[in-house]
């Protein structure tokens, strides 16, 4: 029994050592060379492990890099011998080196990466809207003396920059008048319905006739609705408005609106303090009002120059009781609103 133990024993060894034998070897195909670890302090150059499937790092703008592996970091310190300190000092974005993800951007010149910059103030955008109501006994009255009654709404839309600067600004307003105002393009309102009736005249015709009382309102509801659904802005009302058909009112916004591009409203009002009237119209050299001839002398050549180019393009007033446009700006400006 012992013999046959023993000789089982023999056997099972050998088949062992056999089977051992058969084997192949793995040892030169497994075995990788591990990057030695990174020394803050030194310019050694550290071994990435050897790979066929990372893509080499990109450049992104001059220094700028992004990110395709963790050890990107690494490699990049390397190339331009700094530290790991060092390149993250230049990183302040990254709060942990070793969890560097895809798409990281890194830097080397201290310029930061477009798609990890912050939107910097003076890339902000705003945009407001305001507008300024008020109302007027005038103009004028009619041929049996009753008051004329009129309401103005100043409307301005504009954007601004960080700074304030106006970037475009749109204006227009309405005037509404009582019916007894002759002039033929101005909106009326000639009552509520079932309210007293108003005086209504004619409209003059220059050298032709005068205006007249011609008789009064009948305000219904079916009227008051047709006067409200009739009103025309005062770009709307175009040449019609009355003014110089050549330079009307419509016209002269577009100057100003123009001119103020690229000015705070701050300094629109500022530039009217200096160049324009009490009721925010440029000063024309050929000014009679004592007040705004003493403001003209004291003006420089260069900017006598400069004021008869705004002359040249508006000269109506912007702030008065026809429509206080340049306080509908400051609201604009007062409600601004970032755009994102």
């Amino acid at each position: 029994m012992k013999k046959r133990l023993a000789r089982s024993l023999a056997l099972l060894l050998m088949l062992s050592l056999v089977l051992v034998s058969a084997i192949p070897s793995f040892a030169a195909d497994t075995v990788t060379t591990a990057s030695p670890a990174w020394v803050e302090g030194t310019t050694t150059t550290p071994v990435a492990p050897v790979t066929t499937t990372k893509a080499p790092v990109p450049t992104v703008k001059g220094q700028v890099y992004t990110a395709v592996s963790g050890d990107a970091f690494w490699k990049i310190a390397a190339k331009y011998k700094l530290t790991v300190k060092q390149l993250a000092a230049l990183n302040p974005q990254i709060k942990n080196v070793s969890m560097i993800y895809v798409g990281q951007k890194i830097t080397v010149n201290g310029t930061a990466a477009p798609a990890t910059t912050p939107t910097t103030a003076t890339a902000k955008t705003y945009q407001g809207l305001g507008y300024k109501v008020n109302f007027r006994n005038g103009p004028g009255a009619d041929s049996a003396s009753v008051p004329v009654y009129s309401f103005n709404v100043a409307m301005a839309a504009a954007t601004f920059d960080a700074n304030g600067k106006i970037l475009n600004v749109f204006m227009d307003g309405y005037e509404v008048a009582t019916p007894n105002y002759d002039g033929a393009s101005m909106p009326h309102f000639s009552g509520w319905p079932g309210v007293q009736g108003y005086n209504i005249s004619s409209h003059a015709v220059e050298g032709v006739s005068e205006a007249v009382v011609t008789g009064v309102s009948v305000n219904t509801l079916d009227s008051a609705t047709a006067e409200v659904n009739g009103w025309l802005t005062k770009r709307q009302r175009g040449d019609s408005y009355g003014m110089n058909p050549t330079n009307d009112w419509h016209k002269q916004m577009d100057f100003y609106q123009n001119f103020f591009k690229g000015k705070t409203v701050a300094e629109v009002k500022a530039w009217f303090a200096k160049f324009g009237t009490a009721a925010y119209g440029p000063i024309k050299a050929t000014t009679t009002n004592a007040a705004d001839l003493a403001k003209f002398n004291v003006l420089t050549t260069a900017e006598k120059a400069q004021l008869a180019d705004v002359v040249s393009g508006a000269t109506m007033r912007i702030n008065d009781a026809h429509g206080f446009f340049l306080d509908a700006l400051q609201t604009a400006y007062d409600n601004r609103v970032e755009v994102k």
